[in-house]
């Protein structure tokens, strides 16, 4: 994984991770994001994967989508349009790119001792992997991983939660997924921690996991923290007089980033406008209540008047 990638191309790779099977059709995903899907393409996180041979139709007065049927009279895809006029289609237009996954985990764990570690194994076609394990600081011995995809669709989460109840593990075991936080349902025990990898990077356009990040979420009772407010180091998780509040979104840690280093600095306040737009959030985003939702714990710190913001524990 020699090319680099920013945010944009890790949120566009994890979106993909969530796609029924894990690929999306080329156009597409140059679309939504041009520069960063050629940034995963560079990268080799994203592979050719065969086709998808669905197109607009470039009809006046239609513009829904058609299949692009291969035709051995014009040895290429197309359709035919209304008035039964060939069509060739572009195979760049339905040309489908899917994940890497042993690049995209490989680069994950990068940071991690797993000296000894069996394979990756298979458990669940196409949406579970078992990783091995990973060697960390706080724990007594190996932690077993897996890795686990759209466990926001209830059938693969049944699939997931039965093997859970079938393979109990003796320790910790850690089960990261490509499922956004907010999406992932509880746990069945304590000892299966499941992550969104998304939390535990090292930092924005980062795909690497931070084994100080993960360990904070695994061994919370080890980390020393400051009172009566103190965060992890990406700014996932809030501890407020002990108590944890986590923070999914990316856009949510680069805005807590801002207020708490002008709070660790004494300057208290900061304008809302320009902390929202670093953060990158848009022109529409223009308070606190509509980039971390109108109820939640982000209120007992965050506060705003006046156009400032500022943390007060």
């Amino acid at each position: 994984m020699s090319a680099a990638v920013d945010r944009q191309s890790v949120e566009l790779l994890l979106r993909v991770m969530e796609t029924p099977e894990a690929r999306a059709q080329g156009s597409a995903l140059r679309l939504v994001a041009s520069r960063a899907t050629d940034s995963l393409l560079a990268a080799g996180l994203l592979v050719g994967r065969g086709q998808i041979p669905v197109v607009a139709a470039m009809d006046d007065y239609e513009d829904e989508p058609i299949v692009a049927e291969w035709s051995p009279e014009h040895q290429a895809h197309g359709y035919s349009d209304r008035t039964g006029r060939w069509i060739r289609v572009d195979p760049s237009e339905i040309t489908a790119y899917g994940v890497d996954f042993p690049r995209a985990i490989a680069g994950m764990l990068v940071q991690f001792d797993r000296a000894g570690s069996p394979p990756p194994q298979e458990l669940i076609d196409g949406h579970l992997i078992d990783l091995g394990v990973i060697r960390m600081a706080g724990a007594e011995s190996p932690v077993p991983v897996w890795f686990a995809r759209c466990l926001g669709s209830n059938d693969i989460w049944q699939k997931v939660f039965a093997l859970m109840e079938r393979r109990p593990s003796a320790g910790p075991r850690v089960i990261f997924t490509s499922t956004p936080g907010d999406r992932i349902p509880v746990s069945p025990n304590k000892r299966d921690v499941i992550v969104a990898v998304s939390d535990v990077f090292a930092g924005p356009g980062s795909l690497v996991i931070s084994p100080q990040i993960l360990g904070a979420r695994l061994f919370p009772d080890q980390v020393q923290r400051r009172e009566p407010i103190d965060h992890s180091d990406n700014y996932g998780t809030v501890w407020l007089r002990g108590k944890p509040i986590p923070f999914g979104g990316d856009r949510q840690r680069q805005a807590l980033k801002q207020l708490f280093e002008a709070y660790w600095d004494g300057c208290r306040r900061l304008r809302t406008a320009i902390v929202l737009e670093e953060a990158g959030y848009g022109g529409k985003v223009n308070s606190f209540a509509k980039a971390f939702g109108k109820d939640g714990d982000w209120r007992l710190f965050i506060k705003y008047a006046g156009g400032d913001c500022w943390i007060e524990p």
